[in-house]
């Protein structure tokens, strides 16, 4: 047998294994806002970006709260131990499956973005653009007060942008 030829029934013999293994479906155990865990597979949910639990915001009076905690807290409320369905997408370098998932055919990615509990992650997809648009228009959620994207918040220092509709205190 040529090489050619090896490597083709490889492809075709894997292929359906790859396929079928797509999808991963369960109730999840809901870690952050944009990091669940169905069984032992920790799924990060891809482009989107949510808050950290310990990332504080600031409210219309200028006031902390953990907005990580409450996108979190929203995300639970939404699903209330429904099944999800996620269709991977990739790893990433946390060994962690990407993947794109749903309730009952709502986006889940959607739902968070348009509700201002995360932030359309651009550097990877352009998907929730124009929900996150929507939401900071709204001041929904995040977007109500003060707050630091949370690829910002992870490696903030004095220079770090503050995001949404009130301008926080100096200190």
């Amino acid at each position: 047998m040529t090489l050619k030829k090896f490597c083709f029934a490889c492809v075709v013999l894997l292929w359906p294994a790859t396929a079928g293994a797509a999808d991963i479906t369960g109730v999840p155990k809901i870690r952050e806002a944009d990091l669940v865990q169905i069984g032992n597979v920790r799924i990060r949910l891809g482009g989107i970006d949510a808050p950290s639990l310990d990332q504080p915001c600031l409210n219309t009076k200028g006031e902390r709260w953990t907005c990580g905690v409450a996108a979190r807290d929203e995300l639970i409320k939404r699903t209330a131990g429904k099944s999800w369905t996620c269709q991977t997408r990739a790893v990433d370098r946390r060994g962690r499956t990407v993947a794109r998932c749903q309730v009952d055919g709502e986006d889940i990615q959607k739902w968070l973005v348009s509700n201002g509990w995360a932030l359309a992650y651009a550097r990877v997809s352009r998907d929730y653009e124009a929900d996150e648009k929507a939401a900071r228009e709204a001041k929904a959620g995040m977007w109500q007060g003060a707050f630091i994207a949370p690829w910002d918040w992870r490696v903030r220092n004095k220079k770090t942008a503050v995001l949404g509709a009130v301008k926080p205190p100096e200190n």
